[in-house]
């Protein structure tokens, strides 16, 4: 039971526009209060997340992340500056965290999150915020929260996209049902791919609201569904999330995606030589698609894949020619296999996609 006299008078000051509201009031000021929260990253998702969660009143908040500020980090993680470089971030972090906030508690541990150490860090939290920028983080998260009975909120980003999740929340999808681990996807971070400043921004904040109203039981969560952000057309797109599936469904559909999916590079410019006609479909966005395509692809993105028009066509290009897809790499066409899965169209996808098609 949440006490609703744990609040000073100098904390009723600071988050008064907070309780004033009818979601939230004293018993969900003491709530956030009561709440722990582990953040495992303190880069560009991690930075605004734990600044507008501390901002909140969350009471304690954990960090993890071994990596030291770098200046290439600076255009995106704002809890650090040029004071820092050389630092470890989270050090930096919990400095400026009191200084915003004197009244939370936080708890750093500079490491990598490893198998030996995941269990009992995640353990001590009442909520995951995912802010990593690698999968075997994510596995592992997304492992350990399934164990544990933990809600993880998922952010990633690249380029001028991102997006956030929520999973293991009531019985809902986990990471592993998007991207199961078969796939064998391959890193995809910013020192590589890039992205602009404001993304992570964006995405880490949304992280952190998704954060607030489950602690406050309020609102839908983004659990069961994938949103995507583009920055460049200013446009956010809801996807839903197919419910797990018993371990005889995932094995039948591990076995669907293996024989239908994937062909390789080799095998792609093989068949393309001896004339057989592909219909080669480019799901990254416009503007990557205008920087670099494979010749004679067409566009259509990820995000406008499901528009009737466009399944349509697609449908009367599988009738007459093969169908590949690809994205960068891997990523999104899985979700874009998927899509077409459900449209019953045969389809193939293009192993590790553009980024090997170049090599």
């Amino acid at each position: 039971m949440i006490k609703t006299d744990n609040l000073s008078y100098e904390e009723y000051k600071i988050y008064a526009r907070q309780i004033i509201l009818e979601n939230v009031g004293v018993y969900g000021q003491n709530k956030l209060k009561k709440t722990k929260i582990l953040f495992i990253g303190a880069g560009g998702l991690g930075c605004p997340a734990i600044t507008y969660l501390a901002l909140s009143g969350v009471g304690c908040l954990g960090i993890v992340d071994h990596d030291t500020v770098s200046k290439s980090n600076l255009h995106r993680q704002t809890l650090h500056n040029l004071d820092n470089i050389n630092e470890l971030k989270v050090i930096s972090a919990q400095q400026k965290i009191k200084i915003i906030n004197p009244n939370i508690k936080v708890n750093i541990y500079p490491y990598k999150l490893t198998n030996k150490n995941a269990r009992q860090l995640i353990n001590k939290y009442d909520l995951i915020l995912d802010s990593c920028d690698n999968f075997f983080t994510r596995y592992l998260i997304d492992e350990l929260c399934y164990k544990l009975h933990k809600v993880h909120i998922y952010g990633a980003i690249q380029n001028f996209e991102g997006h956030i999740s929520v999973f293991n929340y009531k019985g809902g999808p986990k990471y592993s049902d998007i991207y199961p681990k078969y796939l064998n996807l391959e890193e995809n971070d910013c020192s590589s791919v890039g992205v602009i400043g404001i993304v992570p921004g964006i995405i880490g904040i949304l992280q952190a609201t998704e954060a607030v109203k489950i602690i406050l039981g309020i609102g839908q969560i983004m659990s069961g569904y994938i949103l995507k952000y583009n920055s460049l057309n200013i446009s956010l797109k809801k996807m839903k999330i197919r419910p797990r599936k018993t371990n005889n469904q995932a094995a039948n559909n591990t076995l669907l995606i293996n024989n239908q999916q994937t062909i390789t590079k080799d095998d792609l410019k093989k068949s393309i030589e001896k004339k057989t006609h592909w219909s080669i479909i480019d799901v990254r966005q416009k503007a990557e698609f205008n920087n670099s395509h494979i010749l004679n692809a067409c566009n259509i993105p990820l995000k406008d894949l499901k528009i009737r028009k466009n399944i349509n066509l697609i449908n009367k290009l599988a009738n007459k020619t093969k169908i590949v897809i690809y994205c960068s790499k891997n990523s999104r066409s899985i979700i874009a296999s998927q899509v077409l899965n459900r449209y019953n169209i045969c389809h193939y996808r293009l192993q590790d996609g553009l980024h090997t098609w170049r090599c």
